[in-house]
């Protein structure tokens, strides 16, 4: 018994061009679809962590505390949670008690308050 592909029309050595041919453009579409990463870049696409050396010190020696704020709380939901956390108050108590202080709450939170700092305010408001 011959070989499987002894009696396609093809030589041998057009098989093995043709194997290499599909080799070749699989590896150029794969190359196609991946991303580019030419070395190291500022580029507010990449993470910080790629930066080069010197662009990424520069970054976190810039930073203000608004920026660390949010890095922490990036929602109010979440800052709102960790406040009604650290009230000590039961959680339901402490939705009623802050339900018409609103827009005190959202003021706390875009002025970047820390939660602990936020808490002894709104205890001026009578949120025990």
């Amino acid at each position: 018994m011959g070989k499987k592909g002894a009696h396609s029309g093809m030589s041998p050595k057009d098989v093995s061009t043709l194997a290499m041919d599909r080799f070749i453009q699989r590896n150029d579409r794969k190359r196609s679809t991946q991303e580019r990463f030419l070395g190291r870049r500022k580029d507010p696409n990449i993470p910080v962590d790629l930066w080069p050396l010197k662009d990424q010190i520069e970054y976190w020696e810039n930073r203000t505390d608004m920026d660390r704020f949010l890095d922490e709380f990036p929602t109010y939901s979440t800052w709102y949670e960790h406040v009604k956390r650290e009230s000590g108050v039961y959680p339901a108590t402490f939705i009623d008690f802050t339900k018409h202080l609103g827009d005190l709450m959202r003021d706390l939170y875009a002025q970047g308050l820390k939660p602990r700092l936020a808490v002894l305010e709104l205890r001026k408001h009578g949120v025990y």
